[in-house]
């Protein structure tokens, strides 16, 4: 992957993270439910690869990794919650 090419990817996760948000609020949900969010768009996904749709591909790709990374920050957040409930405090 160029370097271009993995820009103009993360971009558009991030455009995509803000749509969600824009449509479906900006409150937390639990790991399990952004897991099902992206399992639900993979089906999704695999469908439009098994078509060949090459703009549908794209926009489940989207759909599948924005809640990953949705899912991502919600265990990064509850990890750091945990840590300072515990009187820790560093992350990673």
């Amino acid at each position: 992957m160029t370097e271009q090419a993995r820009k103009d990817f993360l971009k558009k996760v991030e455009l995509q993270v803000q749509i969600n948000r824009m449509q479906h609020g900006d409150g937390s949900r639990r790991p399990e439910e952004w897991a099902m969010i992206a399992g639900a768009h993979m089906g999704h996904l695999l469908d439009a690869a098994m078509r060949k749709d090459l703009e549908s591909i794209e926009k489940e790709l989207l759909h599948v990794t924005a809640p990953i990374v949705e899912l991502y920050e919600e265990i990064k957040a509850s990890a750091h919650c945990g840590a300072l409930a515990a009187g820790g405090g560093q992350d990673g």
